[in-house]
Formats: structure tokens, C-alpha cells, sequence
């Protein structure tokens, strides 16, 4: 293998593993505002009996849960790179050959292929479908 390939492979993967990084610290983010912002609008519905508020608090969440499976679905786009360079390495230091055709840098585009399976994954969705449930009981009491 060539030591530039070599090399290009080690920082592709990398890089693949900081983006993925990335975009759980996003997810982390994302779930902390859909809880702060669930939180307040429920906390102002309850506070001054306006029960319509709830619904604005569901769309909220709703929102937010959107924007956590498209940003799961950006992550499994650089997870599946990331795993393609982890397989060519691993070949290389196996049998110290690696394919002619592999190709170096190949970042993933953002694809949304996988979006709705993203967003009702279950670790994805639980959390999301606790807030709107309360919602929906708080609503109607």
C-alpha cells in the first residue's frame, strides 16, 4: 500500500470519528432544548390554565424530534465510512494488501436515506413520545 494512502486512510478515519463526535454532542444538545423549552411551555400552560398551550409544547417537541433523527441520520451517514476505513485497515494489517480501487478521502455526503427509521428508532423516539404523551394527559385533565 502506498504510505500516502496509508496515511490519507488513518486521517479519514479521524475524521469520520470527530464528525461523528460532533453530531452526538448536537444530539445532546438537541435533547436539552426539547426538554427546557417542553418544560417551560408546560410549566406556562399549568401556571395560567391556558390548556392550549400543551399543544404548542407537543409542537415543540414534535420539531425537535425531527431534528434529532435527521441529525442520527447525518451520524449513520460518517458510522458507515467510518466502519469502511476500520474493514481496509484491518485488511491491510491482516494480509498487508490492500484493494487498488479503494479510494481516499471519501467523506459521505448528507444523504437522508434512513430519516424515518432514524426518527422512530426507539432510542431515538421513547423520550419524545414521553413528553407528548404528558402533554396529551395534561391537555385533557
Amino acid at each position: 500500500m502506498d504510505q500516502n494512502k496509508f496515511d490519507m486512510l488513518k486521517t479519514e478515519l479521524l475524521l469520520t470519528q470527530q464528525q461523528m463526535d460532533k453530531y452526538d454532542q448536537l444530539s445532546t444538545t438537541i435533547k436539552t432544548w426539547a426538554v427546557t423549552l417542553w418544560v417551560a411551555s408546560s410549566g406556562w400552560a399549568l401556571q395560567t390554565d391556558k390548556k392550549t398551550i400543551f399543544v404548542l409544547g407537543i409542537m415543540l417537541v414534535v420539531v425537535f424530534w425531527f431534528f434529532d433523527g435527521l441529525n442520527k441520520t447525518f451520524r449513520t451517514n460518517y458510522k458507515k465510512r467510518r466502519d469502511e476505513v476500520v474493514e481496509i485497515l484491518r485488511e491491510f494489517f491482516n494480509d498487508g494488501k490492500v484493494n487498488k480501487d479503494v479510494q481516499t478521502p471519501q467523506l459521505p455526503a448528507y444523504n437522508l436515506q434512513g430519516l424515518f427509521e432514524n426518527t422512530i428508532a426507539p432510542h431515538i423516539s421513547i423520550p419524545y413520545l414521553f413528553f407528548i404523551i404528558v402533554s396529551i394527559v395534561l391537555l385533557f385533565i
